[in-house]
């Protein structure tokens, strides 16, 4: 059921850079014929999270993850999304369809029990996941979160404009996707002059900008397609069960990221029935790439699990929300 392209594990120093474990990658088989790749972070033998990566990353995101997720005694298995890095192409995807998948991949590789890793618009599938499989789904963790536009299937003409919108926007992202493959340097540029003070302070460690770097150019190694239709997902309808999902779901945003973000953070989350948000002051939406060991403490808490990293309270302020308001990693060649 697996197939087993590359296996290099240089034992360098154990860092964001993620060398001690490098790429390992591999395939699984799914029902339909399409092949989903994963690679695994942290600690082999550890409680395994599935990572859903954001729009325009791939499953190399999770790079940055390694060594606190070591620390911590976490397994985070990082999923390529159709289309995306290794991932063939599923011209009929969808949020539930990807879940979907996920669940075969949580089924072959024998995880009876699991948490969910989420960042940015990545956050749309791990609800979904969490949704499907109440019963396996132990925890979910969300960084930076894009929270679903449209969780209800609204009318005939509703579904429309949402379509058009959808189509419009894969057409804008195939264009801008193309050229970024054509120039991956005027792609990262443009980039960072859209981040914040706090996110370009970030990128100044060239390990960071090099992790980056790899991370794109792994989304776009089949072409923008993949990325496109991924992007353009966030105009589909994602009915949530908001009273089923009873999963605890705790979300971190920077401060640094605006009001507007918080605010639309706070209105989602106020309709989980067992959600925290976590402020990272004066931190970005890039935030994790610095501090995720608090990310893991909280999640051990959250499992009663025995390796307990202390959490530094001072870089976070917690809101539980109220329920009646409602490796751097190696490039890969074919």
């Amino acid at each position: 059921m697996h197939s087993h392209l590359l296996d290099d594990r240089s034992h360098g120093q154990a860092g964001i850079d993620a060398s001690s474990r490098c790429e390992d990658v591999r395939l699984v088989n799914l029902p339909d014929g399409r092949r989903l790749a994963y690679t695994e972070f942290g600690e082999r033998t550890g409680y395994p999270l599935f990572h859903c990566h954001s729009h325009g990353s791939s499953r190399l995101e999770a790079a940055s993850f390694h060594r606190d997720a070591k620390q911590a005694g976490f397994r985070i298995i990082a999923v390529d999304r159709p289309g995306i890095g290794l991932s063939d192409f599923n011209a009929k995807t969808s949020v539930a369809a990807f879940a979907e998948d996920l669940s075969f991949l949580a089924q072959q590789l024998r995880c009876a029990r699991f948490g969910l890793l989420a960042n940015g618009a990545g956050t749309a599938y791990a609800l979904a996941m969490a949704n499907m499989n109440p019963e396996r789904v132990s925890v979910l963790l969300g960084m930076s979160s894009s929270f679903p536009v449209f969780t209800e299937q609204g009318s005939v003409l509703q579904r429309v404009l949402r379509s058009t919108a959808a189509t419009a926007l894969k057409s804008s992202i195939l264009l801008r996707h193309w050229r970024g493959a054509l120039s991956h340097d005027r792609y990262l540029q443009r980039l960072l002059e859209s981040l914040s003070y706090a996110d370009r302070r970030v990128f100044e460690n060239p390990r960071v900008l090099e992790l980056v770097e790899n991370d794109v150019r792994e989304a776009l190694r089949q072409g923008a397609r993949g990325v496109a239709s991924d992007s353009a997902l966030q105009f589909s309808s994602l009915p949530l069960n908001f009273a089923r999902l009873q999963t605890p779901c705790h979300f971190w945003q920077g401060s640094a990221e605006g009001s507007s973000v918080r605010v639309r953070a706070e209105r989602f989350i106020a309709r989980l029935s067992n959600a925290s948000l976590h402020e990272v002051i004066n931190r970005g939406r890039y935030f994790y790439l610095r501090y995720m060991e608090d990310v893991f403490a909280q999640a051990n808490l959250l499992l009663d699990r025995g390796k307990k990293p202390q959490i530094q309270q001072q870089a976070f302020a917690t809101a539980q929300m109220p329920q009646l308001v409602q490796p751097r990693a190696k490039r890969i060649s074919r």
